[in-house]
């Protein structure tokens, strides 16, 4: 598996968070694959079919297993891409995940699934709270 920098992981952070500015980082600095994996994550099936194309398997795997593939996570505990299985797990808040990612100092990987954590519970929260504001004449 390819490792990232420390700046790198804070960019992923940064485009969770919506930041601009933050997609020409990705290409400038070599690694045009972590953006491609962050729009595949957010649904752009042009970034998956990126991510296959030029030989990031891995992390399409990644977006699948975030996407209930269980064969894709398969895939990755097959392959010995287990921070990466991990990691799908760590974004859904699962402790055991969060505490392997910890032992294996994956604290990149670890920031990031924090963040995708956040993100996914802040998206839940607002959608539980729209629905009783229905007919609410203060909106």
């Amino acid at each position: 598996m390819k490792t990232y920098s420390e700046e790198a992981f804070e960019k992923l952070c940064a485009a969770v968070r919506e930041e601009e500015g933050v997609e020409s980082w990705f290409t400038e600095n070599g690694v045009p694959e972590l953006w491609e994996f962050w729009n595949a994550i957010e649904g752009h099936e042009r970034s998956f079919r990126w991510l296959m194309k030029n030989h990031h398997p891995e992390l399409a795997a990644v977006v699948d297993s975030m996407n209930g593939n269980d064969p894709a996570k398969k895939w990755l505990l097959m392959n010995r891409f287990r921070e990466l299985a991990a990691f799908v797990d760590a974004a859904e808040g699962s402790q055991p995940a969060v505490s392997f990612l910890l032992q294996r100092k994956e604290d990149g990987w670890l920031n990031f699934a924090k963040a995708i954590y956040k993100k996914s519970q802040k998206r839940e929260k607002n959608f539980f709270w729209n629905i009783f504001n229905f007919g609410n004449p203060l909106r």
